[in-house]
């Protein structure tokens, strides 16, 4: 009996200090971007200047997450999010459940021609385990595959190519041992898991992709998919191709292919791009790094999100289950 009473007093003693074993994260992101001969190199470096890196920090139940103009800090015990504008001394407050529904209405409105077009995308799904392994940043990783294809019918006319548009996606996690080797990762999970409960980032993207539904339902179905395994992703590479393309410049006259690019394979994607784990740390983190600075003036969320990059505002700061 007295050793039942023992047990469940160091059952109660580590239940109460558990927040204080948990460890502080750290974890950065490169993306490095390669796209073909139709896609201007420099004005592309231009759209997406300072997004080639991303910070997430966590440190108990909040996190934040820094990529280009806009950082975004989440509590998830007050269920609050705050976007900071660094670059102009600004911020804005929100709910988590709002964030969504605020982003689609800062989006500008469509015009009616190019709301058809989106309406008419029909979307196809499908994922698979690809039985690859690779040790990324002395983490042992497993991969996975996402395909979307978009098939697009043009209103009045002719009929597009099948697909239209084809993204697929590698995703490297953790795999499942490395968790209890990799505190950084453990960390990283816990936090996840509770987001998961506190705030659905699918949620969010649901709200922002309601704009095109054709889109944004194969866009949803993927990031639900994603989300089942719980892992964390070390490295993802996308690629974007829209076969419609080969098939227009087969068509076209001799004398106007031969102002194409050089060495343009029309078949290739569009557009690669790698995001990577570069560095991650159990450091301990500084309580300012979760708090807007006193000096910041206070505005709207629809004039942060304006100040931020034209092509779209960061997620909420919970690290998306990959």
């Amino acid at each position: 009996m007295r050793m039942r009473s023992r047990r469940a007093a160091v059952v109660i003693l580590l239940a109460s200090i558990s927040p204080v074993l948990r460890a502080d994260a750290t974890l950065r992101y490169h993306t490095d971007i390669q796209t073909t001969a139709l896609i201007p190199t420099a004005a592309l470096d231009q759209t997406l200047a300072g997004l080639r890196d991303m910070v997430v920090r966590i440190k108990g139940n909040k996190a934040s997450s820094s990529l280009g103009k806009v950082t975004s800090i989440v509590d998830l015990t007050t269920k609050e999010m705050i976007l900071v504008d660094v670059a102009n001394k600004r911020f804005a407050t929100t709910s988590v459940g709002q964030y969504g529904q605020q982003v689609k209405t800062a989006l500008p409105a469509l015009p009616a021609q190019a709301s058809a077009i989106l309406n008419s995308m029909k979307s196809r799904f499908e994922s698979r385990n690809t039985g690859r392994s690779e040790v990324i940043q002395g983490i042992q990783a497993e991969e996975q595959e996402f395909v979307l294809s978009v098939d697009m019918a043009l209103p009045g006319g002719p009929a597009t190519p099948s697909p239209f548009m084809k993204m697929v996606m590698h995703v490297w996690t953790a795999k499942p041992e490395e968790f209890q080797r990799v505190p950084v990762l453990q960390e990283f999970k816990s936090y996840s898991s509770t987001a998961g409960i506190s705030m659905n980032s699918t949620d969010v993207i649901k709200q922002i992709l309601s704009i095109m539904p054709g889109m944004g339902d194969g866009v949803n179905t993927m990031m639900a998919e994603m989300s089942k395994t719980g892992g964390v992703s070390l490295r993802m590479r996308t690629e974007v191709a829209m076969p419609f393309l080969a098939t227009m410049m087969q068509q076209m006259p001799q004398q106007a292919r031969q102002s194409l690019p050089a060495g343009l394979d029309p078949n290739a994607p569009l557009m690669q791009m790698t995001q990577e784990l570069v560095e991650f740390s159990s450091d301990p983190l500084e309580n300012t790094l979760f708090v807007v600075p006193p000096d910041y003036q206070m505005v709207s969320l629809q004039e942060v999100l304006k100040s931020a990059v034209a092509v779209a505002p960061p997620p909420p700061a919970s690290p998306v289950k990959q």
